[in-house]
């Protein structure tokens, strides 16, 4: 009888080996099972934020003072600005010496403009101490301004007369615009102010009434 102890014990390792190479076959190409319970972390991206824009803390204003700027129109040209101011109250009209004017009023508070006109016209602005700061809204267009302060004869005039109204605005420099406002709603360029506030109106010469702030005019 052969002897068969050396074959099957080869045949056995063979067997062996071939089994852990299924194996091993199995792990490399089966993909491992996700983790449900993982926790993802990510680090936040940093932003960067604008800084909010600093203000200025409004300055009261003098009991009485006036206050004129100008303020250059894309189309060419002025306007130009005066804001009286008169304890709590304050008067602000604007013209540009052909046909745009506008007078507003309102609260002058904690050195603080809000005032309103005719036609959603508006003045908003803030005393720095040193000049009047803010945005003027006519006809539906916006401008920025600076009004710095002047002293008299500078400032706010008018003169009326049989529903004619001429209103004039004197700069620090001793310039002048006006316009007048007839009597039935239509604008002209104001007739001229002489530097003693008086003016020649209908053929007569008149004295022009300088506006404050707590007037009833415009």
């Amino acid at each position: 009888m052969k002897r068969l102890g050396p074959w099957l014990t080869l045949a056995a390792v063979a067997v062996l080996g071939l089994v852990l190479l299924v194996i091993n076959m199995s792990k490399d190409t089966d993909p491992p099972a996700a983790n449900t319970n993982a926790v993802v972390t990510t680090n936040p991206v940093a932003t960067t934020q604008p800084p909010l824009p600093t203000t200025t803390a409004a300055v009261p204003f003098p009991g009485k003072a006036d206050y004129v700027g100008t303020i250059p129109l894309a189309s060419g040209g002025t306007i130009a600005l005066e804001i009286t101011v008169a304890g709590d109250k304050a008067i602000a009209y604007a013209c540009d010496g052909k046909s745009i004017e506008s007078w507003l009023r309102g609260p002058a508070t904690n050195g603080s403009l809000r005032l309103t006109g005719k036609d959603e016209a508006k003045l908003t602005g803030a005393f720095d101490g040193k000049a009047v700061h803010g945005t003027l809204w006519i006809g539906g267009k916006q401008w920025s301004y600076t009004a710095n302060p002047v002293q008299p004869p500078a400032g706010l005039y008018v003169y009326s007369e049989a529903g004619t109204r001429q209103s004039w605005i004197v700069d620090a420099n001793g310039g002048v615009t006006g316009v007048q406002r007839n009597p039935d709603g239509s604008t002209t360029p104001a007739v001229g102010l002489a530097p003693d506030a008086t003016a020649i109106v209908n053929g007569k010469k008149v004295t022009a009434n300088k506006v404050s702030g707590g007037d009833s005019v415009g």
